[in-house]
Protein backbone atom coordinates (compact mmCIF):
# COMPACT_ATOMS: atom_id res chain seq x y z
CA UNK A 1 0.00 0.00 0.00
CA UNK A 2 0.93 2.76 -0.94
CA UNK A 3 -1.23 6.23 -0.28
CA UNK A 4 -3.65 6.09 2.74
CA UNK A 5 -6.34 8.64 3.45
CA UNK A 6 -8.14 8.49 6.57
CA UNK A 7 -11.24 10.58 7.68
CA UNK A 8 -10.62 13.58 6.07
CA UNK A 9 -12.73 16.75 6.02
CA UNK A 10 -12.38 20.41 4.87
CA UNK A 11 -14.70 22.71 4.89
CA UNK A 12 -14.03 26.31 3.40
CA UNK A 13 -16.20 28.73 5.58
CA UNK A 14 -19.74 26.95 6.62
CA UNK A 15 -19.22 25.27 3.13
CA UNK A 16 -18.05 21.42 3.27
CA UNK A 17 -15.96 20.95 0.65
CA UNK A 18 -14.87 17.35 1.78
CA UNK A 19 -17.05 15.21 4.72
CA UNK A 20 -15.02 12.20 6.25
CA UNK A 21 -13.11 11.09 3.45
CA UNK A 22 -11.27 7.46 3.82
CA UNK A 23 -9.51 5.26 0.98
CA UNK A 24 -6.36 3.41 0.27
CA UNK A 25 -4.31 3.38 -3.24
CA UNK A 26 -2.00 0.44 -3.78
CA UNK A 27 1.38 0.86 -5.65
CA UNK A 28 0.75 0.32 -9.50
CA UNK A 29 -2.44 1.71 -9.68
CA UNK A 30 -4.36 4.65 -11.59
CA UNK A 31 -7.10 5.86 -9.82
CA UNK A 32 -9.38 8.80 -11.09
CA UNK A 33 -11.07 10.79 -9.03
CA UNK A 34 -14.32 10.77 -10.55
CA UNK A 35 -17.62 13.88 -9.95
CA UNK A 36 -19.03 16.44 -11.12
CA UNK A 37 -17.73 20.29 -10.99
CA UNK A 38 -17.51 21.31 -7.23
CA UNK A 39 -17.60 16.90 -5.65
CA UNK A 40 -14.63 18.20 -3.97
CA UNK A 41 -11.75 16.67 -6.40
CA UNK A 42 -9.04 19.40 -6.36
CA UNK A 43 -9.28 20.20 -3.03
CA UNK A 44 -9.20 16.31 -1.99
CA UNK A 45 -5.66 16.72 -4.54
CA UNK A 46 -4.95 19.40 -3.31
CA UNK A 47 -4.94 18.02 0.63
CA UNK A 48 -3.21 15.35 -0.38
CA UNK A 49 0.14 17.51 -2.15
CA UNK A 50 0.40 19.33 0.99
CA UNK A 51 -1.19 22.52 -0.03
CA UNK A 52 -4.67 22.68 1.99
CA UNK A 53 -4.42 21.56 5.73
CA UNK A 54 -7.55 18.91 6.42
CA UNK A 55 -9.65 20.28 9.24
CA UNK A 56 -9.48 16.39 10.37
CA UNK A 57 -8.33 13.23 9.33
CA UNK A 58 -4.74 11.69 8.64
CA UNK A 59 -2.99 10.98 5.30
CA UNK A 60 -0.29 8.91 4.85
CA UNK A 61 2.11 8.20 2.30
CA UNK A 62 4.57 5.05 2.27
CA UNK A 63 3.40 5.26 6.48
CA UNK A 64 4.92 8.29 6.46
CA UNK A 65 2.13 11.06 7.61
CA UNK A 66 1.90 14.07 5.53
CA UNK A 67 1.09 15.89 9.39
CA UNK A 68 4.54 14.28 10.94
CA UNK A 69 7.00 13.70 8.11
CA UNK A 70 5.88 16.84 6.15
CA UNK A 71 9.90 17.40 4.39
CA UNK A 72 9.69 13.47 3.30
CA UNK A 73 6.38 13.39 2.77
CA UNK A 74 6.34 15.71 -0.44
CA UNK A 75 9.55 14.39 -1.27
CA UNK A 76 7.93 11.30 -2.60
CA UNK A 77 5.32 13.14 -4.37
CA UNK A 78 4.57 14.84 -7.83
CA UNK A 79 1.49 17.39 -8.03
CA UNK A 80 0.76 18.73 -11.68
CA UNK A 81 -2.48 21.46 -10.69
CA UNK A 82 -4.72 22.27 -13.49
CA UNK A 83 -3.95 26.22 -13.33
CA UNK A 84 -0.50 26.40 -15.26
CA UNK A 85 2.28 26.78 -12.63
CA UNK A 86 5.05 27.53 -14.98
CA UNK A 87 7.19 30.36 -15.45
CA UNK A 88 6.85 31.94 -18.76
CA UNK A 89 10.03 33.89 -19.37
CA UNK A 90 12.03 31.00 -18.92
CA UNK A 91 12.68 28.41 -21.21
CA UNK A 92 11.47 24.62 -21.05
CA UNK A 93 15.07 23.79 -19.93
CA UNK A 94 15.74 26.51 -17.80
CA UNK A 95 12.82 25.53 -15.87
CA UNK A 96 13.63 21.67 -15.49
CA UNK A 97 16.95 23.12 -14.48
CA UNK A 98 14.85 25.39 -12.06
CA UNK A 99 12.23 22.76 -10.80
CA UNK A 100 15.65 19.92 -9.99
CA UNK A 101 17.42 22.49 -8.11
CA UNK A 102 14.23 23.23 -5.95
CA UNK A 103 13.63 19.24 -5.26
CA UNK A 104 17.33 19.62 -4.19
CA UNK A 105 18.63 16.71 -6.73
CA UNK A 106 22.33 15.71 -6.83
CA UNK A 107 24.21 18.09 -9.23
CA UNK A 108 25.94 15.02 -10.90
CA UNK A 109 22.61 13.62 -11.94
CA UNK A 110 20.43 16.70 -12.88
CA UNK A 111 21.65 16.81 -16.59
CA UNK A 112 21.26 13.88 -17.16
CA UNK A 113 17.79 13.80 -16.04
CA UNK A 114 16.55 16.45 -17.58
CA UNK A 115 17.48 14.51 -20.90
CA UNK A 116 16.06 11.10 -20.00
CA UNK A 117 12.62 13.15 -19.08
CA UNK A 118 13.07 15.27 -22.35
CA UNK A 119 13.35 12.00 -24.64
CA UNK A 120 10.66 10.74 -22.77
CA UNK A 121 7.65 13.40 -22.92
CA UNK A 122 9.70 14.15 -26.75
CA UNK A 123 10.24 18.13 -25.44
CA UNK A 124 13.23 18.55 -27.82
CA UNK A 125 12.13 20.38 -30.25
CA UNK A 126 10.88 22.75 -27.78
CA UNK A 127 13.76 22.94 -25.17
CA UNK A 128 14.84 26.28 -26.04
CA UNK A 129 11.50 28.17 -26.29
CA UNK A 130 9.83 30.20 -23.42
CA UNK A 131 7.26 28.37 -21.82
CA UNK A 132 5.12 31.55 -22.78
CA UNK A 133 5.23 30.60 -26.20
CA UNK A 134 4.39 27.21 -25.89
CA UNK A 135 0.99 25.51 -27.51
CA UNK A 136 -1.19 24.07 -24.24
CA UNK A 137 -0.04 20.47 -25.37
CA UNK A 138 3.16 21.64 -24.84
CA UNK A 139 2.28 23.30 -21.86
CA UNK A 140 0.98 20.29 -20.15
CA UNK A 141 3.98 18.17 -21.60
CA UNK A 142 6.35 20.31 -19.39
CA UNK A 143 4.27 20.34 -16.09
CA UNK A 144 4.23 16.62 -16.50
CA UNK A 145 8.45 16.64 -17.26
CA UNK A 146 9.13 18.99 -14.38
CA UNK A 147 6.80 16.84 -11.98
CA UNK A 148 8.55 13.52 -12.76
CA UNK A 149 12.39 14.76 -12.36
CA UNK A 150 12.78 13.41 -8.97
CA UNK A 151 10.55 10.23 -9.77
CA UNK A 152 8.07 10.60 -7.16
CA UNK A 153 6.63 7.59 -5.85
CA UNK A 154 3.12 8.89 -5.71
CA UNK A 155 2.13 11.41 -8.84
CA UNK A 156 -1.08 13.45 -8.68
CA UNK A 157 -2.86 15.11 -11.66
CA UNK A 158 -5.73 17.46 -12.11
CA UNK A 159 -7.58 17.47 -15.06
CA UNK A 160 -4.13 16.05 -16.90
CA UNK A 161 -6.03 16.39 -20.69
CA UNK A 162 -8.38 19.64 -20.58
CA UNK A 163 -8.17 21.51 -23.67
CA UNK A 164 -5.86 19.17 -25.67
CA UNK A 165 -6.90 17.79 -29.17
CA UNK A 166 -7.04 14.32 -29.37
CA UNK A 167 -3.56 13.57 -30.50
CA UNK A 168 -2.22 15.40 -27.19
CA UNK A 169 -4.63 13.20 -25.17
CA UNK A 170 -2.94 10.03 -26.56
CA UNK A 171 0.78 11.15 -25.83
CA UNK A 172 -0.08 12.26 -22.29
CA UNK A 173 -1.94 9.28 -21.84
CA UNK A 174 0.73 7.07 -23.19
CA UNK A 175 3.00 8.34 -20.80
CA UNK A 176 0.85 8.43 -17.69
CA UNK A 177 0.09 4.57 -17.99
CA UNK A 178 3.82 3.82 -18.92
CA UNK A 179 4.73 5.82 -15.56
CA UNK A 180 1.97 4.15 -13.90
CA UNK A 181 3.61 0.57 -14.09
CA UNK A 182 5.85 1.15 -11.36
CA UNK A 183 4.42 3.92 -9.30
CA UNK A 184 0.72 5.21 -7.93
CA UNK A 185 -0.83 8.07 -10.16
CA UNK A 186 -4.29 9.59 -9.01
CA UNK A 187 -6.29 11.75 -11.81
CA UNK A 188 -9.10 14.25 -10.96
CA UNK A 189 -11.12 14.23 -13.88
CA UNK A 190 -14.64 14.84 -15.15
CA UNK A 191 -13.93 13.72 -19.20
CA UNK A 192 -15.06 9.62 -18.78
CA UNK A 193 -13.02 9.21 -21.93
CA UNK A 194 -9.78 9.51 -19.15
CA UNK A 195 -11.24 7.08 -16.98
CA UNK A 196 -12.01 4.45 -19.63
CA UNK A 197 -8.78 4.37 -21.04
CA UNK A 198 -6.64 5.48 -18.00
CA UNK A 199 -7.75 4.26 -14.90
CA UNK A 200 -7.96 0.50 -12.76
CA UNK A 201 -9.65 2.21 -9.57
CA UNK A 202 -12.52 4.50 -9.47
CA UNK A 203 -12.79 6.80 -6.58
CA UNK A 204 -16.37 8.61 -6.82
CA UNK A 205 -17.29 11.84 -5.42
CA UNK A 206 -20.83 13.48 -4.86
CA UNK A 207 -21.30 16.52 -2.94
CA UNK A 208 -17.61 16.29 -0.92
CA UNK A 209 -18.11 12.60 0.31
CA UNK A 210 -17.19 9.44 -1.32
CA UNK A 211 -19.60 7.36 -3.05
CA UNK A 212 -17.89 4.75 -4.61
CA UNK A 213 -14.56 2.85 -4.30
CA UNK A 214 -14.27 0.26 -6.50
CA UNK A 215 -12.55 -0.94 -10.01
CA UNK A 216 -13.42 0.18 -13.56
CA UNK A 217 -15.11 -3.35 -14.67
CA UNK A 218 -17.81 -3.24 -11.65
CA UNK A 219 -18.48 0.32 -11.94
CA UNK A 220 -19.63 0.43 -15.47
CA UNK A 221 -21.36 -3.00 -14.52
CA UNK A 222 -24.05 -0.48 -13.09
CA UNK A 223 -25.18 0.40 -16.11
CA UNK A 224 -24.64 -1.68 -18.46
CA UNK A 225 -21.03 -1.03 -19.67
CA UNK A 226 -21.94 2.68 -20.47
CA UNK A 227 -19.86 4.97 -17.90
CA UNK A 228 -21.74 8.30 -18.37
CA UNK A 229 -24.99 6.27 -17.44
CA UNK A 230 -23.20 4.78 -14.21
CA UNK A 231 -21.98 8.45 -13.72
CA UNK A 232 -25.62 9.97 -14.01
CA UNK A 233 -27.14 6.82 -11.91
CA UNK A 234 -24.59 7.42 -8.93
CA UNK A 235 -24.85 10.76 -8.50
CA UNK A 236 -28.26 11.27 -8.72
CA UNK A 237 -29.74 12.93 -5.47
Amino acid sequence: MILSVRNISKKFGQTIALDNVSFDVENGQIAALLGENGAGKSTLLRLISGYYEADAGEIKLNEKTLQKNHAEYLHSLGYVPEISALYGEMTVFEFLMFVARIRSLEAATINKKIRRIVRLLELQPVINIRNEHLSKGYKKRVELAAALLSEPELLLLDEPTEGLDPNQKQILRDIIKHYALEHTVIISTHTLEDVEALASQILLLHKGRLLLNTDLADFKQTADNDLLQSFKQMTKD
